[in-house]
């Protein structure tokens, strides 16, 4: 099995039947990683969720957070 890319997202099962979609991103501030999670009752409606998510945390600018002031 290939390891993936980071960044890219995860899908998988859960034992209840749900899928789950999983993307990691870092907090433009503090740097740490955020793993967020969306859940369907199908794969195809997990990986939509997950395609929402990476264009969601790609929207996001670098400096979003961030403030300065300039004397």
């Amino acid at each position: 099995m290939e390891k993936g890319t980071y960044g890219k997202g995860s899908i998988y099962r859960r034992q209840d039947g749900r899928w789950v979609a999983a993307v990691c991103s870092r907090d433009p501030v503090t740097g740490k990683s955020i793993r967020r999670y969306r859940y369907g009752k199908t794969k195809q409606e997990a990986l939509q969720k997950k395609m929402e998510l990476l264009a969601k945390s790609k929207e996001l600018p670098a400096t979003f957070g961030l403030t300065a002031s300039h004397s």
